[in-house]
């Protein structure tokens, strides 16, 4: 019986290891995910939808992120309106002739809290002339600012409850961010965290 009862045990803490590790490296799943627009060949010929070698060797070196909504790469991205936790509105067509980073996030979503010191030290190296972050989670206002309070955050930081337009409504987890060239389109999807220098590349490579 007690031998039973150890394995029983040692089984449990297994699964529960697993599955934190598997958490930790995936990073935050949205509830009720559901398969969107684009998806369908995240995995498949990545490197050939890409449009730069660089960019592909930044991909296939990756470590605890996966490009998705490949189908969009390359195509100009729609136009949104957000307001900031300042009450400062923002759209994405402002931003022409820099690079834009859209960070989709969520404050109870660890691998969103634990890149940010990654945003953080990439917006005191970019100045803003040359590239935009805006970090939006769809949570109470009062709930993002206190934690954007808290950490000092130093970029963009917007509660919006709406749907934005596609492909920025059709992420499955957090964080997801958006890497957005200066013309407009879509450079690439990054599901996970990412790291500072990982941050770097992506934006610089062509």
């Amino acid at each position: 019986m007690k031998c039973n009862t150890v394995i029983r045990r040692i089984t449990l803490f297994l699964l529960i290891a697993v599955f934190a590790f598997s958490f930790m490296v995936i990073g935050c799943r949205k509830t009720g995910p559901e398969d969107v627009p684009g998806a369908s060949s995240d995995n498949a010929d990545t490197k050939a939808r890409t449009t730069s070698k660089g960019l592909g060797d930044v991909i296939s070196k990756r470590r605890s992120w996966d490009p998705i909504l490949t189908g969009f790469y390359g195509k100009a991205m729609p136009d949104f309106k957000v307001t900031d936790i300042t009450g400062k509105e923002h759209s994405l067509a402002e931003y022409r002739g820099k690079n834009v980073m859209v960070v989709f996030w969520a404050t109870w979503c660890r691998p969103c809290i634990e890149e940010m010191p990654y945003i953080m030290a990439l917006r005191e190296i970019m100045p803003e002339d040359k590239l935009a972050i805006l970090a939006i989670s769809n949570e109470p206002a009062d709930v993002v600012k206190s934690m954007a309070d808290d950490r000092n955050i130093n970029y963009t930081v917007v509660s919006y409850k709406g749907v934005l337009p596609e492909p920025f409504s059709s992420i499955r987890g957090y964080p997801s961010t958006f890497f957005i060239r200066p013309d407009g389109t879509l450079k690439l999807v990054v599901e996970g965290g990412a790291s500072l220098g990982e941050f770097k590349s992506i934006i610089l490579a062509e």
